[in-house]
């Protein structure tokens, strides 16, 4: 087939390494136009689009100019994967086989911007990868493929690496089940959604159960991070685990090393903390450099 790969995130690339080591024809990139930023105003390219650099990248800044990409690019199928842009009827049809979505839940639970946060912050153990045929709802069209994955550990951001990769594979045995005229099947089930993560769910509770709080940190993690305060600077708390044994005040910092901090019923090690406008380290590295002490507070 000749296939188009419309995506503005770096999910994508597996998906395309698959494609290229494949018998189908990659026609090209389709992503939205990234935004002028900084006091020179410069387009600040995507880590995806620097990844595909060697590839025709057509940019859109909305429907009309996705519906004109397609009428010139001609493509037998659209994969979507993290695309960023409702797609309106008039660009579903312009494919021979319209579009498939990659998405990480298994439909129709957590449909939305969001779907393995959004398990995650659940205390779902499990969830999954559907690769579905795009319509004009959200996530509501009938799945080609659909894979079991645990998640129950690791972060988000790890998570996905995984999810992506097994979703490359789900995407090339779609690929050859519409080839061969197998049809999608209808979602079934109780639906639920998952939408974008918002700036106020980000910052850490300590008054929440330690369990609760390790799940907003995995969920958020490496972006957009859930963060507290430490002496008025904001500190993102990027990866931690169960710290058996001590109960302390909520926020009160009980080691250092590792850096133990309490929280309502239990306390967290703190593995990995990104100080706003330093690299990343670990909670040892963080606190030799800070002067923190036991008995301190975060907030």
């Amino acid at each position: 087939m000749k296939v188009v790969l419309a995506s503005t995130s770096l999910l994508a690339l597996p998906t395309y390494i698959a494609l290229k080591q494949s018998e189908h024809e990659f026609l090209a990139l389709i992503t939205k136009s990234e935004e002028r930023s900084g006091r020179g105003q410069k387009i600040q390219e995507s880590e995806l689009t620097l990844s595909l650099a060697s590839e025709k990248i057509v940019r859109v800044s909305g429907h009309d100019d996705l519906y004109n990409a397609l009428t010139q690019l001609k493509p037998d199928i659209v994969i979507a994967i993290s695309f960023g842009l409702l797609v309106k009827p008039n660009s579903l049809t312009i494919p021979k086989y319209g579009w498939i979505n990659l998405h990480f839940s298994l439909l129709p639970k957590f449909r939305g911007a969001a779907p393995l946060a959004r398990a995650i912050l659940a205390g779902e153990s499990k969830s999954g990868v559907c690769v579905f045929q795009l319509d004009a709802g959200m996530d509501t069209g009938p799945i080609y493929r659909a894979r079991e994955i645990p998640c129950d550990s690791g972060t988000n951001g790890e998570l996905l690496e995984v999810f992506a990769k097994i979703g490359s594979e789900e995407v090339l045995s779609t690929l050859s089940m519409i080839e061969g005229g197998s049809a999608a099947q209808p979602q079934s089930g109780e639906p639920s959604f998952a939408p974008k993560i918002s700036s106020d769910e980000l910052r850490l509770n300590f008054e929440l159960e330690s369990h609760l709080l390790l799940r907003r940190i995995r969920a958020f993690s490496p972006r957009p991070g859930s963060w507290c305060e430490y002496q008025g600077k904001r500190i993102k708390i990027i990866d931690a685990k169960p710290y058996e044994g001590l109960v302390s005040k909520p926020g009160e910092v009980i080691s250092l090393s590792p850096l133990v901090i309490g929280f309502l019923g239990g306390a967290l090690e703190i593995t990995k903390v990104q100080e706003a406008g330093k690299r990343l380290m670990t909670g040892s590295e963080w606190t030799r450099g800070s002067r923190v002490q036991v008995g301190d507070f975060f907030e």
